[in-house]
């Protein structure tokens, strides 16, 4: 009888070990999830900060007149 219950609770461990895993693995995913979409928004601010920066060297400001001339 002792053996069934060293059994039991070998097997009560085990099925606690692979809930915890698949929690583990879901809070994984979800955090690759967030980070793929912070990568994109970090290359789309990235790539119209570089846009705006281009823009701002081809400026002329001895063309440009103030709004009030």
């Amino acid at each position: 009888m002792d053996n069934q219950r060293s059994l039991e609770h070998v097997e009560s461990l085990l099925m606690h070990l692979q809930h915890d895993f698949e929690t583990l693995n879901a809070v994984v995913l979800e955090q690759q999830r967030q980070l793929t979409r912070l990568q994109q928004l970090v290359t789309r601010v990235d790539d119209r900060l570089n846009r705006l920066s281009l823009d701002e060297e081809q400026r002329d400001p001895q063309a440009e007149r103030p709004p009030h001339y």
